[in-house]
């Protein structure tokens, strides 16, 4: 993990004003979303691992299904995930359902470093999010 400093750092705004011009420039939001915090992820690149930006935010109003939920971001930060290429070698021990869903390995590094030239990306990215959203 590679923190940035940012701008949009404990600034608030309500989600449905901001959500859609993140997912217009490739943001989605991340899988470990709660009713209460939640963050907006880029995958910038998958070479020699995912390199993602992520902008974490809490809920500071109401919740995130919720119409007109305000969130308040956190710091930013940069994240490569280094996975094992090919099928896991645990789908023998698992039930058919789970085992066609999850196919592949577990990573290598889950939080790996972040190469030098997506550190210089991830910050040219951050400075495009602060202009549209500030």
């Amino acid at each position: 993990m590679y923190p940035l400093e940012s701008k949009i750092e404990n600034q608030t705004f309500v989600l449905n004003h901001i959500e859609e011009k993140l997912k217009s420039h490739g943001f989605v939001i991340g899988p470990n979303w709660d009713f209460d915090h939640g963050s907006f992820d880029l995958l910038m690149a998958n070479d020699h691992g995912y390199q993602y930006l992520r902008l974490p935010f809490k809920v500071s109003s109401g919740s995130l299904d919720m119409d007109g939920a305000v969130i308040q971001f956190k710091t930013p930060y940069l994240l490569t995930h280094v996975y094992n290429k090919g099928l896991d070698d645990n789908i023998g021990l698992e039930g058919n359902a789970t085992a066609s869903i999850n196919q592949f390995q577990e990573p290598i590094e889950a939080d790996a470093n972040v190469p030098g030239k997506y550190q210089k990306k991830g910050r040219e990215i951050l400075k495009l999010v602060e202009s549209y959203l500030t």
